[in-house]
């Protein structure tokens, strides 16, 4: 199907997913964005961790949609993030703002800090940014895992080396580049013989959610892109772990199809018979990635197939209209994952892919000059 058609949806979705945003944000008086809508109780309480990366969704929104005042929201967040900051540099982990602190929550509003202070050069910004890294500097295990959430040493948390890695290209601290060192050589440990990657779950008892696996893989391409010129071999081998899951992910078929099941095992086992919206939105971005590096034209085709699937499962009747613009959780809505919500994330992830999807329209259709999704 010709590029061309996509722009005005796609542009559409975009809008809508960051207006839904926007009403989040404004649930909680402007103090963080709300983790979502449920169905059953309303709005939720505020997510610090999720309001950090949104901001560089929400900047890249700005742009894209020439919507100047996303910015200013992505701002707000972040002023309102240096006041959570505790005096060890972490932030506080879960929803409201009173939680123990947890290395993957500090990792994304790093990654949101990050992001801002590139925006508007803001010293504040940077010195919290430093604090958070030495802070996760200090929480590394001495293997270089990561512990999160549950006290399991998980992948997913390449995220958090990715937040690192960022710092690292900020400041060219060397205590961050072994940080990431340290983390990508453990990483690269648990990656089987035929490319699953252990530890991808949120606990030792939980199969990982397409969403987590997103996380992990997003992070190792993140990771192999950011410090390539300095960990040449290592960055070339996160990224081809990242790509070989990928790809035999995307020959994952069930009864969902375009769609992945939501939870997903070891050698590459389809576990459950719902969606994980959250993780297949992931999977746009982590696909039309891998695409990009290897040319790879069925894998973008998927990619696209499942852009268009989400496009129209998100909200759009004002059935309930504080859902409008919104992703559910789960399809269907009472699947495993985040059952009768809206969580913030899948409508940040939905934005990226939209967002990624464009970036690759660019690149590889040069004649059409748009430069807006």
């Amino acid at each position: 199907m010709p590029e061309e058609h996509h722009q005005l949806p796609y542009r559409q979705v975009l809008d809508a997913a960051l207006t839904w945003v926007c009403a989040a944000h404004d649930a909680t008086g402007g103090n963080g964005v709300s983790a979502g809508y449920d169905l059953r109780t309303g709005w939720q309480p505020t997510y610090p961790e999720t309001s950090g990366y949104l901001i560089p969704t929400l900047l890249r929104g700005a742009v894209a949609l020439d919507r100047p005042e996303l910015a200013d929201r992505a701002t707000r967040i972040g002023g309102w993030l240096l006041g959570l900051q505790r005096p060890d540099g972490s932030f506080p982990g879960g929803t409201g703002t009173e939680g123990p602190a947890v290395v993957f929550d500090t990792g994304q509003i790093l990654l949101g800090l990050s992001a801002l202070h590139r925006h508007t050069g803001r010293p504040e910004l940077s010195e919290s940014a430093v604090r958070a890294g030495d802070w996760l500097l200090d929480a590394q295990q001495p293997s270089g895992a990561w512990l999160s959430h549950f006290d399991h040493p998980n992948t997913y948390s390449s995220r958090v080396t990715w937040a690192l890695a960022e710092l690292w290209r900020a400041t060219d601290e060397p205590a961050y580049l072994a940080g990431v060192r340290r983390s990508l050589a453990w990483l690269l440990e648990q990656v089987r013989p035929d490319g699953w990657i252990d530890g991808m779950s949120f606990s030792a008892g939980h199969t990982a959610w397409t969403h987590t696996i997103g996380y992990a893989l997003r992070g190792l391409l993140r990771c192999a892109d950011l410090v390539e010129a300095e960990l040449p071999d290592t960055a070339r081998r996160c990224a081809d772990a990242a790509v070989t899951c990928a790809v035999r992910l995307a020959g994952v078929r069930t009864d969902l199809d375009p769609l992945l099941p939501g939870e997903i095992g070891p050698g590459f086992t389809p576990l459950v018979d719902y969606a994980c919206l959250t993780g297949d939105a992931q999977f746009v971005t982590v696909w039309l990635d891998v695409a990009r590096r290897t040319g790879d034209e069925t894998l973008r085709r998927r990619a696209v197939a499942v852009l268009d699937r989400l496009a129209g499962l998100q909200v759009h009747q004002p059935l309930e209209p504080a859902t409008v613009g919104a992703l559910a959780g789960s399809w269907p809505l009472s699947g495993g994952f985040e059952p009768l919500a809206f969580p913030n994330w899948a409508a940040k992830f939905l934005a990226d892919a939209v967002l990624e999807h464009a970036d690759d329209a660019r690149r590889h259709h040069p004649a059409l000059t748009a430069t807006r999704p």
